[in-house]
């Protein structure tokens, strides 16, 4: 068993910052959306996924809309555009690195309004084609997390197939999330936790606790261990786990929050190490200090063991 101490933890994240990678469990996605006379924006639907982020490789798309918010259609050719299309936009998309779960990528992308004569449609490439100004921009988002490309203004009060009524606009947004979708992804991993107490002599309190957890690589899977009591006091400890399968390894993130007071502040601290299957790791957390009461000195730690189920 590897015990790791938190003043080591904070090393190895420092160093992570620094190294970029091509990640095979996260994805670039552009997705087009309306907005509905229910509040919000919604996805209608329409995606371009990048598959797999590597570093270095463009992704080309064109997105098109017609005269209605429903109207959307995209391609993977360039100028390829939807019938009936009034708009559309070529995107590229570009990964310029992963630092754990954040991907930085460059968006350079161009919006083209198409002009009917005789109800013939003007090719978006066509030098008669009205065409906005380029935008060539840098992001870095993490799985969940999303940003608005471009808006237009469509026709408004069109019914729409689920009763709602388009209000009017039409929008696309990029966005990282992991890598399948979840709906295809068939793989699942377990992870064993313990939640240890140490003693002033280093040995462990006989009121250690167990838990199991199951989920999809890639993806958060939550975490809580039964609160503690003292003098009153109940210390929650609890967190998210994500675990990334590599070649004979397994690379696991572990934000893990301890809490014992609702009105003050809460104590977070991240853990990214690499194990191997079966393995187990230990992982020390630091002292909550003088504004957690009877809690302030005392000693936990959480054990990790995780694998791959299929």
């Amino acid at each position: 068993m590897r015990i790791i101490p938190c003043c080591v933890l904070m090393v190895q994240l420092a160093a992570g910052v620094a190294h970029a990678q091509t990640s095979n469990d996260l994805q670039i996605q552009l997705g087009a959306y309306n907005l509905s006379d229910r509040g919000g924006e919604k996805p209608v639907g329409v995606w371009r996924s990048t598959g797999p982020v590597i570093v270095g490789k463009p992704t080309l798309s064109t997105f098109s809309v017609g005269d209605n918010c429903e109207g959307f259609a995209v391609s993977s050719v360039r100028g390829e555009i939807g019938d009936n299309a009034t708009t559309a936009w070529n995107v590229e998309v570009t990964p310029m690195r992963v630092v754990r779960q954040a991907v930085t990528f460059r968006l350079r992308w161009v919006r083209f309004a198409a002009l009917r004569q005789q109800f013939d449609q003007v090719p978006l490439e066509s030098s008669k084609a009205f065409r906005m100004p380029n935008e060539d921009i840098e992001l870095t988002l993490r799985p969940g997390e999303s940003w608005p490309l471009d808006s237009v203004r469509v026709a408004t009060g069109t019914k729409m197939i689920d009763g709602r009524t388009c209000q009017g606009s039409a929008s696309i947004r990029v966005s990282v999330d992991t890598y399948p979708w979840g709906e295809v992804d068939r793989r699942l991993i377990v992870a064993d936790l313990w939640l240890i107490e140490r003693l002033a002599n280093g040995k462990e309190a006989p009121r250690s606790q167990t838990l199991s957890v199951r989920g999809v690589p890639g993806r958060p899977v939550p975490f809580y261990f039964d609160g503690i009591v003292d003098a009153n006091v109940s210390l929650d400890i609890y967190g998210l786990l994500i675990a990334r399968l590599e070649s004979g390894a397994m690379t696991v993130s572990l934000e893990t929050r301890s809490r014992w007071d609702d009105r003050g502040p809460h104590r977070f601290m991240e853990s990214v190490i690499q194990m191997k299957p079966g393995e187990i790791i230990e992982i020390r957390l630091p002292k909550l200090g003088d504004g957690a009461g009877p809690f302030a000195n005392r000693e936990f730690s959480i054990r990790i063991r995780a694998r791959q189920l299929r």
